[in-house]
């Protein structure tokens, strides 16, 4: 039996999404091509996005949450799992959507970084996976893998304390970073 490393595989492992032999040929495609394991299994159809974007969200809460267990994570993962069956109980489903919403909890800096347009979502889902993996912030890993610049990721940080701040909207936040950070096109316009 392979012995798997990575604790996005082991999750999906465990909670029944793949087998041990998916993992292993995936991490061994991804350390070929230097895409991050996630990434692998979209292109190579074992799992969808969308998944891939949820067990990344339950990754961090195992991270920033030291209430929130890894048996909770394949509690939540277990939930997906008969969601995708279509066997999931309707307490259960209300349980998913409400651990998966976005309302009440603060934007993060990739959501705003793809809001202004620097970057997009798939960057930001390897860089969040990369991050969890090294453990280093999303910032980071996006200005390592030049995705952006550090000013643009300093300039996020601001407008994001200024957003939560209540001095500037989601969307001014998202243009002022956009204005800022974009290159110039061919007619000397921003892009």
């Amino acid at each position: 039996m392979p012995q798997v490393t990575n604790q996005l595989g082991l999750l999906l492992i465990e909670s029944g999404f793949l087998t041990d032999e998916d993992i292993d040929a995936a991490e061994k495609r991804a350390s070929a091509t230097g895409l991050p394991l996630g990434r692998m299994l979209v292109l190579s159809d074992k799992i969808d996005e969308k998944l891939l974007e949820q067990v990344l969200e339950t990754m961090i809460h195992l991270r920033d949450n030291a209430m929130f267990t890894e048996g909770d994570a394949l509690e939540v993962l277990g939930m997906l799992k008969s969601a995708k069956d279509g066997s999931i109980k309707e307490v259960d489903q209300a349980q998913l959507k409400s651990f998966f919403s976005k309302k009440g909890r603060q934007m993060r800096i990739g959501e705003l970084l793809v809001r202004s347009g620097l970057v997009t979502d798939t960057d930001v889902m390897n860089a969040v996976e990369d991050g969890l993996a090294t453990r280093r912030k999303i910032g980071q890993v996006l200005v390592a893998n030049s995705y952006t610049t550090t000013d643009a990721v300093d300039m996020a940080n601001s407008l994001l304390d200024a957003v939560r701040a209540g001095e500037v909207d989601v969307a001014d936040a998202a243009k002022n970073l956009r204005e800022a950070h974009s290159y110039p096109d061919a007619d000397g316009e921003a892009e």
